[in-house]
């Protein structure tokens, strides 16, 4: 059965010692944690390592929210903090400046990488081209503009929010969330054929060479399931010819989520073999 209590009464219930409220807790919360990690991180191994280092985070901590505001900007917060430290992932560190992107398609293009299609590529793998080229476009940026960008496009958070998960002012956090945005867009609509039909990069052209380099794991992709766990929603061309760029930015992010993975087992285990605790004064057991 669904529970539909607001999850601030469950972070009361759960610190008064109810294993079930704060199952239901990791349960809602552990989807944005781990988008948000692979989002930042792009490897799915430390996406979920980190991801479940910040849910233990989250509920060893409960004790410490005060209600004051969203439990959810409360503990997006830890896990924005987590994020900012952890350690550069090995595709972190080689992406590069967006400034050289584009010359680095041009030798994409000199190679041959944009002249040979699949003739029907299989749709997962149409929708993981994309998916990959897009979210591997944020790993450019530096942590902070990639933050506010992920936040902001791929997660909705209204300004107040965003800045409350970050600790700046609303108004730094809509202006670092403009410049994001804007060096995004702007690489977008100038090389990519989701943005501008006549654009050299497709998915379906550049989708052999990331299959011959390894790139793409058809076994495992990273942010679509496999072709018989569902629909894959590959086919964006006519949904985005009647949206503005701003709104095809957040349609070509948010088009796909990435494939969940369920932390409450590992959190639960961590809880009844008493490794964690998620209050610090006994008297409220």
């Amino acid at each position: 059965m669904k529970n539909h209590k607001k999850i601030e009464q469950l972070v009361s219930e759960a610190v008064r010692g109810s294993k079930n409220a704060l199952e239901e807790i990791i349960r809602r919360i552990q989807k944005p944690v781990y988008s948000l990690s692979l989002r930042m991180l792009f490897n799915p191994e430390d996406a979920e390592d980190t991801a479940q280092e910040i849910l233990i985070t989250i509920i060893t901590n409960l004790h410490g929210y005060r209600h004051k505001g969203p439990f959810r900007a409360w503990a997006m917060r830890i896990a924005v903090n987590k994020l900012k430290n952890v350690r550069k992932s090995y595709a972190e560190k080689k992406m590069s400046n967006i400034d050289n992107l584009e010359g680095i398609l041009d030798r994409y293009e000199a190679k041959g990488w944009f002249s040979k299609p699949r003739e029907i590529p299989e749709p997962y793998l149409e929708a993981e081209t994309r998916s990959v080229c897009t979210h591997a476009l944020l790993l450019c940026l530096d942590r902070s503009h990639r933050l506010a960008f992920i936040l902001g496009v791929v997660m909705e958070v209204s300004s107040q929010e965003g800045a409350q998960i970050l600790d700046i002012t609303p108004a730094a956090y809509r202006k670092r969330l403009s410049r994001a945005r804007s060096r995004i867009k702007d690489f977008l609509l100038n090389n990519c054929a989701l943005f501008n039909s006549s654009n050299r990069c497709r998915c379906k052209h550049i989708l052999p060479a990331y299959l011959e380099k390894g790139w793409i794991d058809p076994e495992k992709p990273i942010f679509v399931r496999k072709k018989d766990d569902g629909e894959i929603p590959t086919k964006l061309g006519s949904y985005l010819k009647e949206m503005d760029e701003l709104k095809k930015l957040s349609a070509v992010y948010k088009s796909i989520s990435p494939s969940n993975f369920d932390f409450v087992d590992v959190v639960k285990s961590n809880f009844q073999n008493n490794l964690y605790r998620i209050i610090s004064d006994p008297k409220l057991s």
